[in-house]
């Protein structure tokens, strides 16, 4: 339940050292790059990069080198990168002319194969015919067209050629065609090909590469398409020997490409003079000493840290730290927000909630054993809803064994509490958590505004202190009347319910005034307390509201075994294997509908009724300028 302290690195060195000083010290260092320029507090005489990254030219020309290994460029990052820029470019250049040529005669005889293969289909139709291609190809006053047509139009053929002299000679035909060739004089063939078209015929063009007997001509082709293939066979055996003799080096050239690159893109963060050049990032606090041991051997490299407190010009990034456990949990945390640097983090709080409203929502050991299993499956193949669904169906089997439920059975042992049998009891529980889960909301904020030391918010705020014992007051006020010994007396409203009242109305003039702003009244008087009245009411509203809103735990918890109920009941109006089938269906049918149902529900009062009151989710991430991520 941490976030990580940070304190933020200033690196000033020389200015033709920024590029190895980038490389050895700040890349894959787990530093937060900020803008030097912003975080300065007096930049006179610093000015920021505006060249043109010139390594993206060469990046781009190695990325397609290592293109030709099918390596991913993301894991091939370990190693030395060392490698100068000219020599990159003429290594680069030499093997991508070898690869080229090999690549480039593979194409050739690629493209010959595909030549062959719609050729040999074209003839595979004629491939019985005893006629010479070649003649028919060179008749001088005919004109030869082979192809298709659908059997109605070969039906009707004869009466559209009937005053033409041309034929159609059929050599084959399938359920749906007739395959043959047509033969037309010269002089008409354009109006015989018209009258063919319209009887949907399709053409086939016969390739001129193929001569002789159409069998021949096949027999031909297929041998020198065997040829072509062993042929691409041997170019990517080359290519394969070349990748293999020169992977390490290309692998080389790409880390080198890749650092220069990135090294040169840090230029945006930094700022120079004419002489040095000056770099600040964010570091996590129980690295900086072993950072800075780093740095001594960098004579003319100077180190200076300073706390997030004294730095003005930007806010430190959030680094989560949470114990295994409740780490897979900063997933639904990041669907909201990430919590500010001096903000509560409320993962701990959040993985703790909302398995122990899932559990009791969802309360039954055969369903959360079910559960448990699919997040053991979904946590093998590193989903991080794996882990989370693990410790819900845990939650869910402790509170189906106090419900006595297992898949819905609930004689099979003697249970602590069936909520079926105490509704009401179950419902005012439900609203109770809820009371409980609200308060500790308005601590952890009253916690987060001390943090941030804002006295009105931990005075005076809905969330902070006044509302905090309004809330109380209300409730305990309530309670009193409701048991016939009430304590609300005068002085108990004016000094607990009307006083945090009209504090929570002054909020705004209050903290400014604790603030020793000088213009700590509002300006406009008469909008303010119109605003302000509204907001209180519907304050007022939402304390009530919200703390209703838990009995949907209740709720659910009865609508879980509720539904088993049917299942049961229409079972027992079945007999042998169709009363098993329906138990077994209808177990499957509430696993998946009310497991989903659930975990929205469970999300929705995680969001609403507690982050809302002491979470602004509006850090930011912690990225540290890394290429290699081992």
């Amino acid at each position: 339940m941490a976030i990580e302290k940070m304190k933020l690195v200033n690196l000033v060195g020389p200015i033709e050292d920024f590029d190895r000083v980038v490389m050895k010290h700040v890349i894959d260092n787990n530093m937060h790059l900020e803008n030097t320029i912003k975080v300065m507090d007096s930049p006179d005489g610093l000015h920021s990069y505006t060249e043109e990254n010139p390594y993206a030219e060469l990046l781009k020309t190695v990325t397609g080198t290592v293109g030709f290994t099918k390596a991913d460029t993301e894991t091939i990052l370990d190693g030395k990168f060392d490698m100068m820029p000219n020599d990159i470019i003429v290594y680069t250049a030499s093997v991508n002319k070898m690869l080229d040529s090999l690549v480039e005669k593979k194409k050739s005889l690629m493209g010959t194969l595909a030549e062959n293969e719609n050729i040999l289909q074209q003839l595979n139709p004629i491939k019985n015919m005893d006629i010479n291609l070649d003649y028919l190809f060179n008749l001088k006053f005919v004109k030869v067209r082979f192809g298709k047509m659908p059997r109605d139009s070969y039906k009707k053929m004869g009466t559209y050629l009937a005053d033409y002299s041309a034929f159609f000679f059929k050599y084959d035909e399938d359920k749906d065609s007739v395959y043959g060739v047509y033969f037309a004089p010269a002089l008409m063939h354009e109006k015989i090909d018209t009258i063919f078209s319209s009887l949907y015929f399709e053409r086939v063009r016969i390739s001129s590469k193929a001569s002789g007997l159409p069998s021949d001509a096949i027999k031909n082709i297929s041998a020198e398409t065997e040829k072509l293939k062993k042929g691409i066979a041997e170019a990517d055996k080359e290519i394969a020997k070349v990748v293999e003799k020169e992977y390490e080096k290309i692998c080389y050239a790409y880390r080198s490409a890749r650092y220069l690159y990135e090294a040169f893109d840090t230029r945006k963060y930094a700022a120079h003079t004419e002489k040095a050049f000056c770099i600040v990032g964010w570091e996590p606090c129980k690295e900086v000493d072993e950072y800075t041991k780093r740095l001594s051997s960098e004579q003319n490299v100077m180190i200076a840290l300073e706390e997030p407190k004294d730095v003005k010009g930007t806010k430190p990034p959030t680094k989560l730290n949470n114990n295994k456990i409740f780490r897979p949990f900063e997933g639904y945390i990041g669907m909201y927000g990430l919590p500010a640097y001096n903000e509560f983090d409320p993962t701990v709080f959040f993985g703790i909630t909302y398995s122990l409203m899932f559990g009791i929502m969802y309360g039954d050991i055969g369903h959360g054993l079910v559960l448990f299993i699919i997040g053991y499956i979904l946590a093998k193949k590193k989903s991080f809803l794996g882990p989370i669904l693990r410790v819900c169906g845990i939650s869910s089997m402790i509170f189906g064994g106090v419900f006595g439920s297992v898949f819905g059975f609930e004689e099979l042992f003697h249970s602590l509490f069936k909520p079926m049998e105490h509704m009401m009891q179950t419902l005012i529980i439900a609203v109770i958590f809820g009371t409980i889960i609200i308060s500790i909301s308005m601590v952890i904020n009253i916690v987060n505004g001390a943090r941030q030391k804002d006295l009105g918010k931990v005075l005076f705020d809905s969330n902070g202190l006044a509302g905090f014992i309004f809330y109380w007051a209300v409730i305990i006020g309530v309670l009193s009347m409701l048991m016939g010994n009430s304590i609300m007396t005068l002085w108990y409203v004016i000094v607990f319910v009307v006083i945090p009242t009209i504090l929570m109305f002054l909020k705004e003039p209050l903290a400014h005034l604790l603030g020793k702003k000088k213009d700590w009244l509002p300006k406009d008087k008469g909008q303010y307390v119109m605003e302000t009245f509204f907001e209180l009411f519907e304050l007022a509203l939402s304390y009530v509201t919200n703390t209703i809103s838990f009995i949907r735990v209740g709720a659910f918890a009865l609508s879980h075994a509720g539904m088993l109920a049917v299942v049961f009941t229409l079972a027992h109006m079945s007999k042998g294997a169709s009363s098993i089938a329906i138990i077994i269906l209808g177990n499957i049918v509430v696993i998946g509908l009310e497991g989903l149902l659930v975990s929205i529900q469970v999300l929705r009062l995680e969001f609403y009724e507690m982050f809302n009151r002491f979470f602004s989710g509006d850090g930011k991430a912690f990225a540290p300028r890394k290429i290699n991520q081992n």
